[in-house]
């Protein structure tokens, strides 16, 4: 365990500015520096949370109080950016997806194990009371045998984007953009990956999915059914079926204040929990996680073999909808 990390981040997108607050309210971490692809923009975020400014990426891992770097870039570029930052010598918490495929990701992270550095996938929900409560909840039996998972993620975002997001290219889309949460989220309650899978979607003119939905099958029977979209607005719920009671989880992925974890259970009265958060603490307990399991160079919310998992499972559901990103790595 790592009692103080010192953070920085690369690129200054919206992302970023989140995980900023959340290191700012985490009980180890600080922000000591911040990379952009000019000093201008570097300033702008260092002047509203703190920190450094380096107007290059080179520039921030060069620097030596720099422990951890959160990879807030496109999803097209987290790839080289990981191998040169456990070159470095620096811990890695990467944005999702990791890559842009499996193989991506397996090369990646050879070089992350290669060099001994930590690295997790940013799957911030994963690493929060919340969703902790949620596993232990299906661990102790109380609804059963885990027979069904529905659950969906999707946005509004206008057809005049001008976002990676809608490029078809670098990996835009809503599967590779929000569907990875449902994904993971199944993944994670079937405890294995799914032995068949189907995405139904079309791409749109600019070679990406504007909204689709899913369906995984598990070796254990557990079938699970996702939404995804970045030009819809969807419920964004998650509810967890098993033979004995339910499960209803009103904010799965932001884990927001004032929403509800359901537990119907057969025979017996709801059990309403609020374990909701701020947006800013949501963060600060993935920053946390990282310096929790610093020592052990992964975390076991998120860890390296269910990363390559579940980009093995967008491989797949993208050759059933039979489409690829002009920039991903081939075999």
């Amino acid at each position: 365990m790592a009692d103080k990390l010192r953070w920085g981040i690369m690129a200054t997108g919206g992302i970023a500015h989140q995980f900023a607050e959340g290191v700012k309210l985490s009980k180890t971490g600080e922000l000591v520096a911040v990379g952009s692809r000019s000093q201008e923009s570097a300033k702008a975020f260092t002047d509203k949370w703190g920190g450094k400014p380096h107007g290059t990426y080179e520039d921030l891992l060069g620097d030596p109080n720099v422990d951890a770097v959160y990879i807030a870039t496109p999803h097209h570029l987290h790839y080289d950016w990981t191998i040169k930052c456990a070159e470095a010598g620096k811990g890695i918490l990467c944005e999702k997806p990791f890559t842009l495929n499996a193989l991506e990701a397996q090369r990646a992270l050879n070089e992350v194990r290669k060099n001994k550095m930590f690295f997790m996938e940013a799957f911030m929900y994963r690493c929060h009371p919340q969703t902790r409560k949620v596993v232990e909840i299906i661990k102790n039996g109380d609804i059963g045998k885990v027979v069904s998972i529905n659950a969906e993620f999707s946005f509004q975002a206008g057809h005049d984007w001008a976002n990676f997001r809608t490029d078809g290219s670098v990996g835009g889309g809503g599967l590779m953009d929000v569907g990875v949460y449902p994904i993971s989220m199944t993944r994670m309650i079937a405890g294995g990956e799914p032995t068949s899978v189907h995405y139904a979607t079309k791409l749109n003119e600019k070679g990406y999915d504007e909204t689709g939905s899913g369906s995984l099958l598990f070796a254990n029977g557990i079938n699970a059914h996702f939404g995804t979209g970045i030009h819809l607005n969807m419920k964004n719920d998650a509810r967890i079926y098993g033979d004995k009671g339910m499960i209803v989880i009103e904010s799965p992925w932001k884990c927001s204040k004032g929403d509800k974890v359901h537990v119907l259970r057969q025979g017996k009265d709801a059990e309403v929990l609020d374990l909701g958060s701020t947006n800013g603490e949501l963060y600060a307990y993935e920053a946390d996680a990282v310096a929790e399991f610093w020592d052990a160079r992964e975390c076991p919310y998120m860890n390296m073999e269910d990363t390559i998992g579940n980009m093995k499972t967008l491989d797949a559901l993208r050759a059933t909808a039979n489409f690829s990103f002009g920039s991903e790595m081939k075999a």
